[in-house]
């Protein structure tokens, strides 16, 4: 893996949270039924949670010597509130399976602080992903 493999993964990783930023705001925007009330709010933070994201991502592709992307990946959408945030939880599990990639990747580089900052970005993408599969009703009793 080179520095510029990993900038163009990073430039991936971008696009991707751009789509997430506005699918989220898409959803909650969408979401009907008083039952729904609670995750809306959830839904327009986690769209915040995203930003940040790509302003991180941004920072550390410049940083690198790459040119953070304006490329937005596939936004998905339904009328159907249980796929609205099924489909939100499916991007959270590919993020964070990206960043974990990411993780390993800067690290063979010996990039450490970059790796750093994708590590924390992992733990909020976690974070959405415990939301939303409570959200979801999805229980992992064992």
């Amino acid at each position: 893996m080179t520095l510029e493999q990993v900038i163009k993964l990073l430039n991936l990783d971008l696009s991707w949270e751009y789509a997430a930023m506005i699918q989220y705001i898409q959803h909650a925007s969408m979401l009907t039924g008083p039952q729904y009330f609670a995750i809306i709010n959830e839904e327009l933070q986690h769209a915040q949670d995203e930003h940040d994201h790509a302003v991180k991502l941004s920072d550390k592709i410049q940083y690198l010597g790459g040119i953070p992307t304006v490329q937005v990946q596939e936004i998905k959408t339904s009328l159907n509130n249980v796929e609205m945030l099924r489909q939100d939880l499916e991007a959270e599990y590919e993020a964070l399976n990206r960043y974990l990639q990411r993780i390993e990747q800067l690290e063979a580089l010996k990039l450490y602080d970059v790796a750093q900052v994708i590590r924390e970005i992992a733990l909020v993408e976690q974070g959405h992903i415990i939301d939303l599969e409570k959200s979801l009703g999805i229980q992992k009793v064992r």
